[in-house]
């Protein structure tokens, strides 16, 4: 049985990389892109450098939006972690919303 919780990610991150528009056979678009993410946040009472890099994945309406948004452009991704693939448990964003930040 699942368990219920919370799964909500939001992060600001510059568009590194992006992969060939495809689609579904269900004709649902898909497009995985990665994001660069720098910060500074607070842990254990110190400011600290955060960096990392992260796959995301865009489904539907969202995907053919960002396929024309470009490289290194700034934008804050809002989403769940969901693991790539049945086989690849490692972790992907998928993107419920997004925003173009200023100065793309």
């Amino acid at each position: 049985m699942a368990l219920a919780g919370e799964n909500t990610i939001r992060m600001t991150g510059v568009i590194v990389a992006r992969e060939a528009l495809r689609w579904t056979p269900a004709r649902v678009p898909v497009l995985e892109i990665r994001i660069e993410h720098q910060s500074r946040q607070m842990e254990a009472g110190a400011e600290r450098e955060v960096s990392c890099e992260l796959a995301v994945r865009a489904v539907g309406p969202a995907a053919q939006q960002i396929e024309v948004v470009a490289l290194g452009s700034r934008l804050v991704v809002e989403g769940f972690l969901a693991a790539k693939s049945a086989r690849n448990r490692s972790p992907v964003l998928h993107i419920r919303t997004f925003e173009l930040l200023e100065g793309n």
